[in-house]
């Protein structure tokens, strides 16, 4: 039940509360809760970033049975993120995952993360294709949103990456994507070896040819300052394959977010491993 509008919520509680039965209660209860800030922690495991969720007591106690599970903590320390007897909502069912929350896409994403995760890392087809409706969601797209959008855009297979980029299309246009967020997302990702650049390349230059060049960016001016740093100090050489075509992605958006652009934000972010007045495209100073 949707209770994102609280005057709405407020009225329809009202209403529940004058019927004097426990289910009209605890439904009265359901419309009033305000919404938590989740308390999560990150995870990560072989190449994998995970994140652990508390429990949010407002789902746990007063949902019916089997619902109430989704109130329950996720750990990936433990291998708990799903709920119980849902094992088998996976592939064409795993896409109504966000109707059960419509308002609450954390919830749903930190459940899916390890599903989401397999498709750059285990090289599984099919999962990223419910990230465009959790792209849609009502609610704040956060830490486990933002987590699975960039493990899709390294999908293996073009159909998930596709998918990916669709949802990354729809929280920008929506306000409600974070371009930081994504790119320190995609940086570590990169550098774990989870997410492989040269797939993440081909995504990227798919969503600018859509003509989002200023959100891809705002993604990989954040990301690829980390990863040339690597790339001077040879502290990961693994990362350096197809680094060279997301600097070609990331001039070529820089080139028509502005001019000027380029050379303002990337000195303002720069690392050691980029000299002074470096500028990634034609679009800044040209400086080397």
């Amino acid at each position: 039940m949707r209770i994102g509008d609280r005057a709405a919520a407020a009225a329809a509680a009202r209403r529940a509360s004058a019927l004097g039965t426990e289910q009209g209660e605890r439904l009265a209860r359901w419309l009033t809760t305000e919404e938590t800030l989740l308390p999560t922690s990150r995870w990560t495991t072989d190449v994998r970033v995970l994140l652990d969720l508390g429990e949010v007591p407002a789902l746990h106690h007063d949902l019916p049975d089997g619902l109430n599970q989704l109130g329950r903590p996720v750990s990936a320390q433990r291998h708990a993120w799903y709920c119980h007897d849902w094992h088998d909502w996976h592939d064409g069912q795993r896409q109504h995952w966000p109707a059960l929350l419509p308002e609450r896409p954390e919830l749903v994403a930190a459940r899916l993360l390890p599903d989401l995760s397999a498709v750059a890392v285990d090289n599984v087809r099919g999962p990223a294709a419910v990230l465009p409706r959790l792209a849609e969601a009502e609610g704040d797209a956060g830490e486990a949103v933002h987590l699975c959008l960039a493990y899709g855009l390294g999908a293996r297979h073009g159909d998930d990456r596709l998918a990916a980029v669709d949802a990354l299309l729809v929280l920008a246009a929506r306000g409600r994507l974070d371009p930081g967020r994504l790119g320190t997302d995609l940086g570590q990702l990169v550098r774990s070896g989870a997410v492989k650049p040269v797939r993440l390349a081909d995504a990227v230059r798919t969503a600018a040819t859509t003509g989002a060049k200023a959100t891809v960016w705002g993604v990989l001016r954040e990301m690829l300052p980390v990863l040339l740093a690597d790339l001077a100090t040879g502290a990961r050489p693994d990362s350096a394959r197809g680094l060279g075509e997301l600097l070609t992605v990331a001039a070529e958006c820089a080139e028509r977010t502005g001019p000027g652009a380029t050379c303002r934000t990337w000195r303002r972010r720069r690392t050691g491993a980029v000299r002074p007045g470096w500028c990634p495209g034609p679009g800044g100073c040209g400086a080397r």
